[in-house]
């Protein structure tokens, strides 16, 4: 067997994301790897949480990843390092732009040629251990396959959910925002629609009550509190029944413009234009917008 030197090329793809923190949001290719329709290349996730540091966790996977490189494209990793990385950041956006070139030296049979792969986006959360702060660190990984050419500039991550998430919600309150990952927004908008929906009954049902006792009683004094009954729960219906518009309304706008977990969007792009596009957001003040997307 011929020994040959192979660099696998590690590049992490400029997409939106928040600042370099712990995400409040699992992303949903955690343990859900996204769908891939183009064959040149495939997605690894790979985990590590025996690191007390973020860039020692970053290390950490590298053993993990080599070991899926090593099964999926039949190769031996010999060695991995860190060659340069270089990050640049924009809040204002809320974009990460970053490079991290890595290399794995692999020992295979045949021609020598770069297997490239790039970090598409990595998500951690910190957690104690015996008294000692630990990462619990994923990372998400398109690898090109052996042979190939990919172009992982069709991929892209984003927190926006658009339609996905308004036409759920609008079937079932915080369905949208369940599908969205903000589990928390969906239990308390799903949680509050049944506790109106009941009060609209129970507060119905009494001045129902009422209004039957006002026309079986003769007694002035007793119709007059009868009917001060019957109003006051007719006030409460019409309250309720008004926190539930509301609450609907809010339900379907924070379903299509509030952010949701991070999800990977893999885009069609055939002819190797520019394409641009409108997503729903949340503007700085607070109020819903569009901002406008382009894909190369």
């Amino acid at each position: 067997m011929r020994l040959y030197l192979l660099a696998l090329l590690l590049l992490t793809c400029h997409a939106s994301c928040p600042a370099q923190k712990p995400s409040k949001l699992r992303p949903k290719w955690v343990g859900n790897l996204p769908a891939v329709t183009d064959k040149a290349y495939y997605f690894i996730e790979v985990h590590s949480d025996a690191s007390s540091s973020l860039p020692g966790a970053r290390t950490s996977v590298w053993t993990e990843l080599a070991a899926n490189v090593e099964r999926t494209d039949k190769v031996s990793v010999h060695e991995i390092f860190e060659d340069k990385s270089a990050q640049q950041y924009d809040n204002k956006n809320v974009t990460l732009k970053s490079i991290d070139n890595y290399q794995l030296r692999l020992q295979v049979e045949g021609s020598a040629r770069p297997i490239c792969s790039r970090r598409i986006d990595e998500y951690w959360t910190y957690t104690q251990r015996g008294g000692t702060p630990v990462i619990d660190y994923h990372a998400l990984y398109a690898v090109e396959r052996k042979g190939e050419n990919a172009d992982f500039s069709s991929i892209s991550k984003t927190t926006a959910y658009g339609t996905h998430g308004m036409w759920r919600s609008a079937i079932v309150p915080g369905w949208g925002q369940f599908y969205k990952g903000t589990n928390l927004k969906g239990g308390l908008i799903l949680g509050g629609t049944v506790a109106l929906v009941a009060g609209i009954i129970y507060t119905h049902s009494e001045s129902s009550n009422y209004a039957d006792k006002i026309l079986k009683t003769h007694n002035s004094a007793n119709k007059r509190t009868y009917a001060t009954k019957r109003d006051n729960y007719m006030t409460g219906r019409n309250i309720c029944i008004g926190g539930l518009a509301a609450l609907y309304v809010y339900n379907i706008v924070d379903a299509i413009v509030s952010p949701g977990a991070r999800r990977i969007i893999i885009h069609r792009s055939t002819d190797g234009k520019r394409s641009y596009g409108l997503v729903p957001t949340m503007m700085s003040n607070g109020s819903p917008g569009l901002s406008t997307a382009m894909t190369f």
